[in-house]
């Protein structure tokens, strides 16, 4: 007897499936499966810290904290809904490591990246309190997906953009 998949769980895999393709490059793709947690990207941040400070020259990671915490509750919160697996975790941390990693060493590049992350991050919801209110909604998956997929469109513009080849 087959199984029956939950339709919200296939979408989260197609929107991956997706996701990679529209990056156009397999080996910028299984770099960013190797993250999987938002510890490995906290240890980048404090890497670097570390190593600006040392120069002088600190860019204001803590900036970023707002947008890795909401994006932590929302990992938490698709745990619920979803039969999660490590390329979906991967697809929400692996791109903001591998853009850190990319422009910690062009410091404008790496500002506008963290003030982009910062910004986003103070505007997205508080997703414990969300999925607390609306647990029982089924529409509410819906919605889940929906940031999924603007997470990785924003992922995708903006690692194309810094995957160009430079002049």
């Amino acid at each position: 007897m087959a199984t029956v998949q939950d339709p919200v769980q296939l979408a989260f895999e197609q929107t991956v499936r997706e996701f990679k393709s529209s990056l156009k490059n397999d080996d910028l793709y299984s770099e960013i499966m190797k993250t999987t947690t938002v510890d490995e990207v906290y240890d980048l941040t404090d890497k670097l810290q570390e190593e600006q400070l040392k120069k002088g020259g600190l860019r204001h990671l803590a900036k970023i904290g707002p947008y890795l915490e909401r994006l932590r509750e929302y990992a938490s919160v698709i745990q619920v809904f979803i039969q999660i697996k490590p390329d979906i975790l991967a697809a929400i941390w692996g791109p903001i490591k591998l853009l850190i990693q990319w422009t910690s060493n062009l410091k404008q590049s790496l500002d506008a990246i963290i003030s982009t992350t910062a910004e986003i991050g103070l505007l997205l919801p508080e997703f414990s309190q969300v999925s607390r209110l609306f647990s029982q909604n089924e529409q509410i998956k819906g919605v889940m997906l929906l940031f999924f997929k603007d997470l990785l469109d924003f992922y995708v513009i903006t690692l194309n953009f810094f995957s160009l080849p430079r002049k």
